[in-house]
């Protein structure tokens, strides 16, 4: 299950819920209204040694996608 974060704009809490895809949405924990769903900002890999820098490497290799595919183990 993702990790949705939620802005209220009834009291301007910030806060994230563990959710399934299909959802409709989350009330707020503090006021208990209904809060929005907000843009999250993820991480991304670097492959160089200064934060901001330009110069990307390679990313790294990825595990396959299940079950003999690598993912598990089982495969070559």
């Amino acid at each position: 299950m993702p990790v949705y974060e939620y802005h209220c704009p009834t009291c301007g809490n910030n806060f994230e819920r563990l959710q399934p895809m299909n959802s409709e949405g989350s009330d707020c924990p503090v006021c208990e209204q209904p809060a929005r769903r907000a843009i999250s900002v993820f991480a991304s890999i670097s492959g160089g040694e200064l934060a901001g820098s330009s110069d990307f490497g390679p990313l790294p290799p990825m595990g396959g996608g299940g079950c003999c595919g690598g993912g598990c183990g089982c495969g070559p």
